[in-house]
């Protein structure tokens, strides 16, 4: 498996302070810094001078009940802040992870079998946040609208068809029964097509399993809101992995 070449981000995570205090060196050297208005896959916009940048508040607008996982984590009340490549120096500190784009593709996709095996195992019942799975008729009729209109879902498609995939996708980063070797490590990937992933910015953004390099699959809102590709995975390596490869 390779990395491909044609897109990198980096991701940094301050709090609210640290966010302050950094601004103004950034604009000072030349960066425009661009917030988030909807969702936090907005920052994967980030390109050439412009970062882009996630406040807490961000996560509890569009993806209200998605956004409990960052709720829940280390990371809650802090910023994320995005950028194409890295950094000026004072900004190591914070870097989280590094995102690229990878040519991995599985064989195949795990069975319903085990992906309910993935959901029911103890890992994710004891890790999922309060809400997560606390579904009702407004958000069938959401998902319906938004991806049909997006064209990710058909006629036949609603949430009950794609509710397995939503929790089992997440349920893999946990407790990594699906993975591939990338320099002796298992990596777990996401288990289903994009049309089957929700919240891919958990992975994306490294709120879950944050020690854990990962293959994720973007789901049809960081598809609409953020550009990335269709059938594409993206490499989510940590800091202490991404840095170290860098400098050898």
């Amino acid at each position: 498996m390779n990395t491909k070449n044609n897109f990198q981000r980096y991701l940094y995570w301050l709090d609210e302070n640290d966010f302050k205090n950094i601004k103004d060196p950034l604009r000072h050297d030349g960066y425009k810094l661009r917030g988030a208005l909807k969702t936090p896959c907005e920052v994967l916009n980030a390109s050439a001078n412009k970062v882009f940048y996630a406040t807490p508040s961000v996560w509890s607008r569009m993806c209200v009940r998605q956004g409990s996982w960052y709720r829940s984590s280390d990371k809650s009340g802090k910023t994320m802040l995005m950028s194409e490549s890295a950094l000026p120096v004072y900004m190591n500190g914070y870097l989280d992870a590094i995102l690229t784009e990878s040519d991995f593709a599985p064989e195949s996709l795990p069975s319903n079998k085990q992906l309910n095996r993935l959901i029911e195992s103890d890992i994710y019942t004891s890790q999922r946040p309060d809400g997560w799975e606390d579904i009702g008729i407004k958000d069938s009729v959401m998902f319906k609208a938004f991806f049909g209109l997006t064209g990710f879902w058909g006629w036949g498609d609603n949430l009950r068809k794609h509710w397995l995939t939503h929790r089992a996708n997440h349920a893999n980063f946990l407790s990594k029964d699906f993975t591939t070797e990338i320099d002796g490590e298992d990596v777990p990937y996401s288990v289903s097509e994009n049309s089957g992933v929700c919240s891919a910015c958990v992975e994306f953004f490294n709120v879950a399993a944050s020690d854990s390099r990962k293959l994720v699959r973007a789901c049809p809102g960081s598809i609409t809101f953020a550009n990335v590709e269709r059938d594409h995975y993206y490499d989510v390596n940590p800091v202490q992995i991404a840095v170290t490869e860098l400098t050898t």
